[in-house]
Formats: structure tokens, sequence, C-alpha cells
């Protein structure tokens, strides 16, 4: 037991340390990749520079047409050496340039005091040795035929044969045509009406409707047309035999004192000419 205690010791502090330096070399890559370095950049690519000043309050200096460079001032972050600067360029030519000259003093409109250079590289997008010329590569046919029309015709014919089927089961299924029952007039709902009032009370609806069809049956006997029903019910009331049927229904449906349904229906089928109607068609008929 003691011979083997020390080697599982050995191997958990040989463990430890493996672990330990894996951790480093992770760490180390980690800080490498994501660190704010400045990487190889080409024209027409933006690049960056960080750079801290004591007390230099930095500006860019605005891009004009012909400049080797155009530079802006990302941030500016206080630090305890003074500032830190995140400069970033766009460079239009390969080689070196230096970023102060496109910088001035904020303050007085200046370059930066002290001789700062910020010395940056820029390649090129081509090789040193490329000469530029371009190489025409021999054209390659393309077979664009397909299937495409043929199978969208056939498509289209297999969907109509499929709406025969369904056509003629639908004339056959489909029994002679029926003509709807038109509605009935106004001078029939209401005959019926007051016939129903004569035998029996009219229930709220019924006395509503009565109003109504009254009122529809002689603004078209007296071809009144009117969009407002207080201007029909006014014009209505000029005529005598009207304005005596309208009156005598408000005070049969809405007075206390009101007579009897019968009566008052009976009456009216008589002004009508509406009383005897049907003992005339049965006459007719036998």
């Amino acid at each position: 037991m003691s011979s083997q205690e020390p080697k599982r010791v050995r191997k958990k502090k040989r463990l430890l340390a493996s672990l330990v330096a894996a951790g480093i070399v992770v760490a180390l890559v980690a800080r490498w990749l994501l660190s704010p370095g400045e990487a190889e950049v080409t024209i027409g690519v933006e690049g960056r520079h960080l750079v801290t000043l004591s007390d230099e309050q930095l500006a860019a200096v605005p891009y004009t047409h012909g400049d080797a460079l155009a530079v802006r001032i990302a941030s500016a972050v206080p630090v305890e050496e003074g500032f830190r600067y995140d400069i970033r360029y766009m460079a239009y030519g390969p080689g070196k340039h230096d970023l102060s000259e496109y910088l001035i003093d904020r303050r007085g409109g200046r370059q930066p005091s002290g001789q700062l250079e910020m010395m940056i590289s820029v390649d090129a997008l081509l090789a040193d040795d490329s000469s530029g010329v371009l190489f025409e590569t021999a054209t390659t046919p393309i077979d664009l035929h397909s299937n495409y029309r043929p199978v969208m015709v056939l498509l289209w014919c297999s969907w109509g044969l499929l709406i025969i089927p369904f056509a003629l089961y639908g004339r056959k299924a489909r029994g002679p045509e029926v003509k709807a029952a038109p509605p009935p007039s106004v001078p029939d709902r209401l005959r019926q009406l007051l016939k129903s009032a004569e035998r029996e009370s009219l229930c709220a609806e019924q006395q509503a409707d009565l109003e109504t069809l009254l009122m529809l049956f002689w603004a078209e006997r007296l071809q009144i047309s009117s969009r407002r029903l207080v201007e029909t019910l006014a014009e209505l009331r000029k005529n005598p035999a009207a304005g005596a049927q309208l009156s005598a229904v408000e005070r049969w449906l809405h007075e206390r004192q009101a007579p009897v349904n019968g009566s008052v229906a009976r009456e009216l089928l008589v002004e009508l000419g509406w009383q005897n109607e049907d003992s005339h068609r049965g006459a007719a008929q036998q």
C-alpha cells in the first residue's frame, strides 16, 4: 500500500499539471484571437489602429478626393495614461501610410503636437508579379433542355379530364329546376294580418308589421316616394281614407280604451274591399 500511494499522487499531479498547461495554452490562443490588434488589410478594407495618447484631443481630417486614406475615430476612451483612441481607416493605395497626417488637434485645428508616427501597412489586392492582364476562358455549352413544357401540358390535360366526371355527376344528380314562389306582396301580407286580427289577438311583432304594411300599402297606392318616414306619414295623413285608417289603427293598438280587435280589423277589410273576397272566390269555384 505504501509503494502504490505515491504513484497515485504523482499521476494526479501530472494530470493536474497537464490540465493547467492546456488551460494556459487555450487562454493565450483565445487572447490572440480576440485581441483588438491590427490585422493585415488590403485596399478597400477598413483597418483598425489603437493608440494611447496623454492629453491630445484628436479629430479626423475630413476625406477629400485624392487622399490616400479615409480616416475616422470610432471611439476615445479615457485611461490612466490619457485617452485610448480606436482609429479606423480605409486605404485607396498599397504601401505604408502615416495616420498622424490625417489627424488634427480638436482644440487648435492643427496636427498633434510632438513627432507622432502611426505607420500602417496596406497590401495590394494583386500579387507583386501580377501584370493585370485578363485571360479569356473558353466557352462551355450549357444544356438548358428540359421537359418542362410537355410535362405541364400533360398535367393540365389530366386536370381537365378530371373535371368531366364531376360535371357529369352533378348534372345527373341535379333534378328538375323548381322555381321559387315569389314572396307575398304588401297587400297580401296586410290582408292575411287583418284576417288573423279578425279572429284572434295579435302579438307585438304582428302589430308592428300591421302598422308598417298599412303605411306601405297606401304609399304604393298613392305613389308617394319619400326616403324619410316622417315625410311619408305626413303625406298619407293628408289623404282622407289613408289618414283615417292609420289613425284608427294607432288608436286600436296604442290606446288603453281601444276597441275590440275583430271590429277594427273587420272595418278595415270592408273599407279595403277584402271582406267578401273569400266568399266570392268560393262561389266562383262552385
